[in-house]
């Protein structure tokens, strides 16, 4: 009975232990993870901000295609090297193999939806040879200047020459990321396209790649504070959805508003921040 008692009572402490020691493991990831996420804002401002000061004399001197061939290429793995750390780290799980196909291909006009900040970074570490459409604050940013810069990236300030920017990009093998919705998407519910990118299509005769982000967290999604951390890991969707091809004929407001039903009618079926259908009711 002796045995019997002190087997048992091991096995009790046994159990008592386990709980904790779950407990100071989960604690102990918890705490790695936060140093890593904080780790990556510093990691993205300062690499991206001495590269970008580094970038803005070429970027001055030096005109033509491969210098944005360069540029471009730089900024891709840049953000090839910021999404494997967040991968290494466990703070993100991306599943974006499809847009491999689309690595050799150029003169592509991709519009895609945009749930988050990351949206453009996840897209660019894919494809190598992307000009981005941005805003023109972030083209006066320090972290990301001078690179996109050299690497010819339009911002929309561009006004009446901003079409023909476009066009010349294109022109010259780069595919342009475009998100027509010109802000983050709020909620599940998309924003009205702007048709831009229409017009460069039509005008370019460029074909408009569409592209469905999903992300199942609204981590800097619409109203997200910058710095309030998320649950790990964060995991996004990027999948290639119908090709457009536009004619000499085509109308510039008829294809964008058949491009934004697609996006409307593929999207409907499931949460803008979710990769999981919506259930109904």
């Amino acid at each position: 009975m002796t045995f019997w008692k002190r087997s048992l009572a091991v096995n009790l402490r046994i159990m008592d232990f386990e709980p904790v020691a779950a407990q100071n493991k989960n604690w102990f990831k918890s705490a790695f993870q936060t140093a890593a996420f904080f780790g990556g804002y510093f990691i993205f401002a300062a690499l991206g901000s001495v590269v970008s000061v580094a970038c803005v004399l070429p970027a001055l001197l030096f005109c033509g295609v491969r210098p944005q061939i360069f540029g471009q290429k730089l900024i891709h793995r840049l953000f090839v090297f910021f999404v494997g750390y967040l991968r290494a780290f466990g703070l993100v799980e991306l599943d974006a193999k499809e847009l491999s196909r689309l690595r050799e291909m150029g003169g592509l006009v991709i519009v895609a939806n945009h749930p988050c900040l990351l949206d453009a970074v996840l897209v660019v570490s894919r494809l190598p040879r992307v000009v981005c459409l941005m805003k023109g604050s972030l083209s006066r940013n320090i972290v990301l200047s001078g690179t996109s810069r050299l690497a010819g990236y339009v911002h929309n300030e561009s006004g009446l020459g901003l079409v023909k920017t476009c066009g010349e990009r294109l022109k010259e093998g780069a595919n342009l990321l475009i998100f027509p919705e010109g802000t983050r998407t709020a909620g599940k519910k998309l924003h009205p396209f702007k048709m831009g990118f229409a017009l460069v299509s039509v005008l370019t005769q460029s074909p408009v790649q569409t592209v469905i982000i999903t992300a199942e967290s609204n981590y800097l999604g619409k109203g997200w504070p910058f710095f309030k951390r998320p649950s790990f890991p964060l995991c996004y969707s990027l999948r290639i959805g119908k090709r457009f091809e536009p004619t000499p004929e085509t109308n510039v407001k008829d294809f964008g508003k058949m491009v934004e039903n697609y996006f409307l009618k593929t999207l409907s079926g499931m949460d803008l921040q979710t990769s999981s259908p919506t259930k109904k009711l």
